[in-house]
């Protein structure tokens, strides 16, 4: 279809065609372009119609073009020519500041009082009409509403304040705002801002996780790529030696065929062939008489030739066949499924390890009587024992060693008339706590090193001992602290612990920042930072704790001493009670717990047993 020709227009003064975007109208609505315009204006300093011989006192750049003067709605009136009388003078612009339309003569009388003012044209004061439209007040007809009380939202004009009154609930005075600051607190804009503020950032966050989590998934299929290749590059390296070891043992055989072929079979063929041809050839040549005479010379030949026995096939190791010594192969690698993903408005993605949900025995070893706590470091398990199950009268106390292929040294580091109550192995050093408040240090070969008095009340039960960022923790219950020593023995810190009481106390550490204490008296398990003292957590879900560790960096694993024996499952981070495992089983109090990879490692004190779970 055909476009539709642009409508033309012609200047008043040099009758050029020009496009009604082109061409500027006067007041008077005569059209004029800008050349005939910036002519007049240059030489009056005003504007003169060409046409009707008008004056306007205005400036070409001012005037609308006739292409806005078309687009004029001819039903919104010019209120200045309508308040003297002339109701048929359509609008061109209104004036935000003065409430009012003008038409094209009167904009410009506005203008040269009013520079200042901001104006609008007729499209866009359509637009915005059931805003700017004025709205009478119903008791002064001829008043703006401009006021509105903030509590019970009555509106008034400027004529109501002295009859106003009081709110609709008869006691409050009114209190009022103007009609935009009261729309502004109805609508709550900068609530719903700081809204729209949070949420867009909430988006962009979610948006960047996304993007790390795409990255993420980019890495993970590299390292499945690179496995990939490296398992195909081995096959391939195995079936280039399987080949390389088919082709010797092939060559092989071949060649042992080849030389019996011919050094056995061939040089016999060959002699009898020669002996054959000879005496053909003497046929053909000789007298019989002659040949009968040398007969007895050559039967002695012939019998050999002919009685010789023909040399057998000799016996090869052969390859004769490729088998499969399965149907299917799979590969070794699998996708693990141990974390969830989360979205939280404060952290955006938040990438979390599943919690373990069963434990299955692997192992059990028999120890010393009165285990209380137990270590594995490098894959040798250190049980701190007592000497005897009656507390009163303590034997020979000491350390028995568990080594990799479960083979017990009991009392591998012997000490007299103390139980060790707790054990760390920390830089090839073992450091014990003994029921006589002594620390002890000795190495991996079982020969004392060092030893410091803890300031404990010796009298008190069990108490433990934690190494933290090269530094050893030890509560101190009688006044309610917990004391940091170097690895020599030295006091460097001292941070108070309120929540300490006299009963026995177990410790795990959880990070280089932070500690887990509770007593088995309590069912109050908490975290504490050890460079504040702060109280992080508390949680009061374990009934009766007894052992403690922590693992993967995300959860703490408490032994419950309730019937039947439990896991209990606390988030490292919040505290927060997650699941409790019931399958670990077995009789006797799970008296102290140590984590080594996925494998747990479960002191029972009755049972004088050290148990290996593995944590799924």
């Amino acid at each position: 279809m055909a476009s539709k020709p642009q409508q033309m227009v012609r200047c008043t003064i040099c009758l050029s065609k020009l496009k009604l975007e082109e061409i500027k109208a006067l007041p008077c609505t005569h059209p004029h372009c800008d050349k005939c315009l910036n002519e007049f204006y240059g030489r009056l300093n005003a504007l003169k119609c060409g046409m009707c011989r008008q004056v306007f006192n205005t400036t070409p750049d001012k005037l609308p073009t006739a292409d806005q003067m078309k687009q004029i709605d001819k039903s919104i009136l010019c209120e200045v020519c309508t308040k003297s009388g002339v109701n048929n003078i359509p609008a061109m612009m209104y004036c935000l500041v003065c409430s009012k339309l003008f038409c094209a003569k009167h904009i410009i009388d506005h203008d040269n009082l009013s520079e200042e003012h901001s104006r609008i044209n007729m499209t866009e004061y359509k637009a915005r009409a059931a805003k700017l439209e004025k709205k009478m007040c119903e008791t002064h007809a001829d008043v703006e509403y401009t006021l509105g009380c903030k509590v019970c939202l009555k509106l008034l004009c400027t004529q109501c304040l002295p009859t106003a009154g009081v709110c609709d609930d008869g006691t409050s005075q009114h209190t009022l705002l103007t009609l935009k600051d009261l729309t502004m607190q109805l609508v709550e804009v900068t609530k719903l801002k700081t809204r729209e503020d949070n949420l867009s950032g909430y988006y962009k966050q979610i948006a960047a996780s996304i993007d790390e989590f795409r990255t993420e998934t980019k890495n993970l299929l590299v390292l499945l790529w690179k496995q990939r290749d490296v398992q195909i590059a081995a096959i391939q390296q195995k079936y280039d030696e399987l080949e390389k070891e088919l082709v010797e043992k092939r060559e092989k055989t071949e060649s042992q065929a080849v030389n019996f072929m011919v050094e056995e079979v061939g040089v016999r063929y060959r002699e009898l062939y020669d002996h054959r041809e000879g005496i053909e050839a003497k046929l053909d040549q000789s007298h019989e008489v002659d040949i009968i005479k040398s007969y007895r010379d050559m039967k002695k030949e012939i019998d050999r030739l002919l009685t010789e026995e023909i040399p057998k096939l000799i016996e090869f190791s052969l390859v004769t066949s490729v088998e499969v010594k399965e149907e299917k192969r799979y590969t070794e690698i699998e996708l693990t499924n141990e974390r969830t993903a989360s979205i939280t408005p404060e952290q955006g993605l938040v990438v979390s390890l599943l919690p373990p949900k069963t434990v299955d025995l692997i192992n059990s070893v028999d120890v010393s009587p009165c285990c209380y706590s137990v270590y594995t470091y490098k894959g040798v398990t250190y049980a701190g024992c007592g000497g005897d199950v009656d507390w009163i009268d303590r034997g020979v106390g000491g350390v028995d060693r568990i080594d990799e292929n479960n083979k017990v040294t009991k009392s591998f580091i012997s000490i007299k008339g103390s139980d060790v109550m707790s054990i760390s192995v920390h830089n090839d050093r073992i450091y014990t706590l003994s029921s006589d408040s002594t620390v002890r240090v000795h190495d991996l070969e079982g020969r004392s090193i060092t030893s410091w008095t803890h300031t404990d009340d010796k009298s008190k039960w069990i108490n433990q001992l934690a190494i933290i960022n090269n530094q050893i923790a030890i509560p101190d219950r009688q006044n309610k602290t917990l004391v940091f020593y170097s690895l020599n023995g030295e006091v460097v810190n001292t941070l108070p612990c309120p929540l300490l009481t006299d009963a026995s106390v177990r410790l795990s550490a959880a990070d280089n920042n932070s500690i887990i204490i509770f007593q088995p008296n309590s069912s109050l398990v908490y975290k504490v930072d050890t460079s504040s003292g702060d109280i992080i957590w508390q949680c009061k879900e374990v009934a009766e704790p007894r052992g403690v560790t922590c693992y993967r960096d995300e959860f703490v694993l408490v032994a419950d001493d309730t019937k039947p024996t439990t896991l209990c499952v606390l988030s490292l981070h919040t505290g927060k009670f997650l699941s409790r495992i019931t399958s670990y089983g077995g009789m006797g109090v799970a008296f102290n717990l140590d984590i080594i990879g996925s494998t747990l490692v479960l002191l029972q004190y009755f049972a004088e047993k050290v148990k290996f779970y593995q944590l799924k």
